[in-house]
């Protein structure tokens, strides 16, 4: 018999077995058990998380002779001849996504089902369909035979019209815990025999970032070196890093134990580990040392304001970091260089603004002497309003981007994007290289960032961003960055503002001639000095 990988041995066979996502598993049990079958779902989440099985799942369940509690009997004719099933079509959309499949689909359709009670089509990536095949869908998906049920599964929703998206019952699926991830990986293992540590299924969990196919596929590729699962293991062929090294580091700088730091970056520059995952992992563990620092005060551990401050250099290495120095040269100075700091040392000003962080954060003590250098007070009222104007460029484009959104300009600019990332110089490519479009128009791009902290900074410098852009592509743009959550949020507001009929109106991005008015009435809010002086 062949061999069949971990992953699709230890596919769901049912909604009992699903890990996590039980909210969605209810649901769609009481749908069964109600009859109340919608002609078309959309399942959208990250990779590894049940999306395909579950609709697998739910294709069985709905055609099953004998429903249990809303599972399938697993013994009648339908569950036992489910695999080979005429009436189950599963279409991979980033293969079949142009408008000639998706017509032959829709032909197929008016034919009643071979043998199941319904006809079920699974389109996994839906998002990658075409501009027009999108649109030869809609019609039948709003209003398809009542044979056919269709289940869409996505992992960019983003990229889905709304008109598809309103057509649909529409299931979010989340990251899987790391707790049921691990727990399951430990079932697999004692089933199958492997022999592990917990630390080494715990590394493998946190390298799986919530997606259970990605955990049991490493799983599977470490089974086969016949060897203990430890965490040693994991790290040495994955190219992972233990996070008792993370714990050393951060130990070493309580101690100003240089030595050991230097010792430990020697260790990581010999593994040839990506120094993204050294820094990533540095900054998770640092932020809840942060955390900790403040709850309990302790004198042996890292002040907050250094923890702050490390975390700010690091990020600042990520994104300016020159590929012909090597990096960990740069992380091992950051770090020596606070290694003899801790919250007893005399710092003189807690409050002074590094001129290294100016574009990330600035560092402003509530007691501050008012009284100090008038050219400061300057400056700072000054940096205040910038923040204010930044914020409202931010919303004016955001709204002229959706006055008149385009699909096909958003595809396009998508694929400009991609390569774009690859031209821009290093310095701007550390900064959006985890960027993605998800909206356009004929002049505004919003682009949505997976690291929150770095949205503000990228739009500082939309302007540096967009003249590469146009450098490069001869396409004039303008971009505003949002975080996934923000990007969420003017989503739902778009879709309602649609639903009530209200229009975004293009509004005027020019706010320098309100800039000096605004400095002034800002200045006489926060400061009584007759001597304010505003240039």
């Amino acid at each position: 018999m062949s061999y069949k990988v971990l992953y699709r041995k230890y596919r769901p066979a049912n909604f009992n077995d699903v890990v996590d996502q039980q909210a969605i598993v209810k649901i769609l049990q009481n749908s069964i058990i109600n009859n109340k079958i919608s002609h078309a779902y959309l399942f959208a989440g990250p990779r590894g998380t049940g999306k395909t099985s579950m609709a697998r799942i739910f294709a069985k369940a709905i055609n099953c002779e004998n429903p249990q509690d809303g599972n399938a009997c697993g013994k009648c004719r339908s569950c036992l001849n489910f695999a080979e099933s005429p009436d189950i079509i599963e279409i991979d959309a980033a293969s079949n996504n142009g408008v000639n499949e998706i017509r032959e689909l829709i032909n197929n359709v008016k034919i009643m089902p071979a043998v199941s009670k319904y006809k079920v089509y699974i389109i996994d990536e839906v998002h990658m369909l075409s501009v027009s095949a999108f649109n030869a869908l809609l019609l039948t998906l709003e209003e398809p035979p009542s044979h056919v049920i269709f289940i869409l599964a996505t992992t960019n929703i983003e990229s889905v019209p709304i008109t598809i998206i309103s057509r649909c019952q529409k299931y979010e699926f989340y990251r899987i815990s790391d707790e049921l991830i691990t727990q399951h990986l430990q079932k697999i293992c004692d089933s199958e025999k492997i022999a592990y540590d917990y630390d080494g299924l715990k590394e493998i969990t946190e390298l799986s970032d919530g997606g259970l196919r990605d955990a049991l596929s490493m799983l599977d590729q470490l089974s086969k070196e016949n060897e203990k699962l430890t965490l040693d293991l994991v790290v040495r062929e994955l190219g992972s890093i233990s996070l008792v090294k993370i714990k050393e580091i951060i130990k070493a700088l309580e101690n100003k134990d240089y030595q050991k730091i230097d010792a430990i970056i020697n260790e990581f520059k010999k593994s040839n580990l990506n120094y993204k995952i050294v820094v990533k992992k540095l900054v998770e563990l640092l932020s809840k040392e942060a955390i900790q620092s403040l709850e309990n005060n302790n004198l042996n551990q890292l002040d907050y304001k250094i923890i702050k401050n490390i975390i700010l250099e690091l990020n600042d290495c990520l994104n300016r970091i020159n590929i012909n120095v090597n990096p960990y040269i740069i992380i091992e100075m950051i770090l020596l260089n606070y290694c003899g700091e801790n919250k007893n040392d005399n710092v003189k000003n807690d409050t002074k603004i590094e001129e290294k962080h100016d574009k990330t954060i600035k560092i402003i003590d509530e007691n501050e002497n008012i009284n100090e250098d008038v050219s400061n007070k300057n400056n700072f009222i000054k940096k205040n309003i910038q923040n204010n104007n930044l914020q409202e460029i931010k919303e004016i484009r955001i709204n002229n981007c959706f006055v008149a959104p385009d699909k096909e300009i958003l595809n396009s600019t998508k694929e400009k994007w991609s390569k774009f990332l690859l031209k821009i110089n290093s310095q701007l490519r550390g900064l959006i290289s985890d960027t993605y479009p998800v909206a356009a128009s004929k002049e505004y791009v919003i682009i949505c960032s997976e690291i929150d902290h770095l949205v503000d900074e990228i739009n500082e410098n939309n302007k540096k961003i967009e003249k590469e852009y146009l450098d490069y592509l001869k396409d004039e743009i303008k971009i505003v960055a949002l975080s996934l959550e923000e990007w969420q949020k003017e989503k739902k507001k778009y879709i309602q503002n649609k639903q009530e009929g209200k229009k975004y109106i293009y509004k005027e991005e020019d706010i320098k001639k309100e800039e000096q008015k605004d400095l002034e009435e800002f200045a006489k809010d926060i400061f009584t000095s007759d001597k304010l002086e505003i240039k």
